[in-house]
């Protein structure tokens, strides 16, 4: 409980950026170096840290910390650290990862979850409403967890159709954990906590900022397999969800519009750029082959082949039937994948496929259970 409240703490710090907070954690194993640390030794560990940043951190009051770790315990509130066991990998691998993560309700399994995001603007068109509506329903009915942030227009909408399908939904907050943003939304933050999960990086009564938001996107596509854009402007928080999406090796989906749509021009942007054009959830059910059926079976074992004069350091195996049928991408990874703990850039070469595909293949190999990842994206396949 001790180290926990320096988490918090940390946490409580407004006005350090998360990427920032991440890398001081890491560089200083924790944070009771950061709260015990001198201005100037946090100057010298992180060359990112700003010396305005660095008098926010100069407040080692725990008034704030211990309040909110109260306000958890009563509400059930689960407080996840980057140094905890449940904290969800799929996250952790992220560039900038939440040094905290708050999760009121019953997160899903994220890491062997078919996790999807449905986002959009919050200034939505009538169309843009009926498509987010539809893909949250088709993905809620397909088994799919559908994540978004609960804000105003096809987020909502999504969310809204997906929990009265019967799905289970996770909503990502840009604002403290226990506020309501927007204040009409209360009946839908409460649905999503009672049949899923919320989840922010800003503890209870924290103050936040209209960044804050932008910063909140990198969370839902982090914990997302893949993004679907409903309707985004050429520049708003909704087009920089895709930029995270493409950052973390994400699949990105997006809803085509009209030409001359401003609503629509992300989309259409997205998809000339080479996102994936769909017009229902059943589309990017059918991108992933199937796969929510494969999610609740248990990996074939995979034979190996007996060694003869090679290296004992390399594996040589043959494909399953079922192996054989998975997509052609994620065949060509399992291929690839000749020896433990090799890392991304080297199987990425070895597949002959781009990064951004066989990212994509490692991670619905991970969800099916064909492939483990270590530290410093390094994958292993399970034999």
């Amino acid at each position: 409980m001790a180290r926990l409240k320096y988490w918090v703490w940390l946490s409580c710090v407004t006005g350090v950026r998360p990427l920032v907070k991440y890398r001081l954690a890491q560089a200083m194993d924790g944070p009771e170096r950061i709260f015990f640390a001198k201005r100037e030794e946090l100057l010298a560990a992180e060359p990112l840290l700003q010396t305005a940043e660095a008098d926010k951190l100069a407040d080692k009051s725990l008034e704030r910390a211990d309040k909110a770790l109260r306000f958890c315990q009563e509400r059930g509130i689960a407080v996840l650290t980057m140094q905890d066991a449940a904290y969800p990998e799929r996250l952790r691998h992220i560039p900038d990862p939440p040094a905290v993560l708050y999760v009121w309700g019953k997160l899903p399994p994220v890491d062997e979850g078919m996790l999807l995001a449905v986002v959009g603007t919050r200034k939505a068109t009538p169309y843009g409403i009926k498509m987010a509506a539809a893909l949250g329903r088709d993905l809620a009915q397909g088994g799919a967890v559908v994540v978004s942030g609960l804000a105003e227009g096809c987020d909502s909408a999504a969310m809204e159709a997906a929990l009265r399908a019967g799905g289970v939904t996770v909503g990502v907050l840009g604002t403290a954990i226990d506020q309501v943003y927007p204040a009409k939304n209360r009946k839908l933050f409460e649905e999503v906590r009672a049949r899923g999960a919320l989840v922010s990086e800003y503890p209870p009564g924290a103050r936040t900022f209209p960044a804050d938001f932008k910063a909140r996107n990198r969370i839902i596509t982090g914990l997302s397999l893949g993004v679907a854009v409903v309707e985004a402007p050429l520049r708003s928080g909704t087009r920089s969800t895709a930029d995270h999406a493409l950052e973390q090796g994400r699949d990105v989906f997006a809803v085509p519009g009209n030409a001359d749509a401003a609503a629509s021009a992300g989309c259409n942007e997205l998809i000339a750029q080479g996102a994936t054009p769909v017009v229902n959830g059943a589309a990017i059910l059918r991108a992933y082959g199937g796969r929510t059926d494969l999610l609740r079976q248990e990996p074939a074992e995979i034979p190996i082949k007996k060694e003869i004069d090679k290296p004992k350091d390399i594996v040589y195996i043959d494909l399953t039937d079922k192996q054989a049928r998975l997509p052609a991408a994620q065949r060509q990874v399992l291929e690839a994948m000749t020896r433990p703990d090799m890392h991304a850039d080297e199987i990425i070469e070895a597949a002959g496929l781009t990064a951004r595909e066989t990212l994509a293949a490692l991670t619905m190999l991970q969800v099916a259970g064909y492939v483990s990842q270590g530290a410093g994206k390094r994958y292993t396949r399970k034999l």
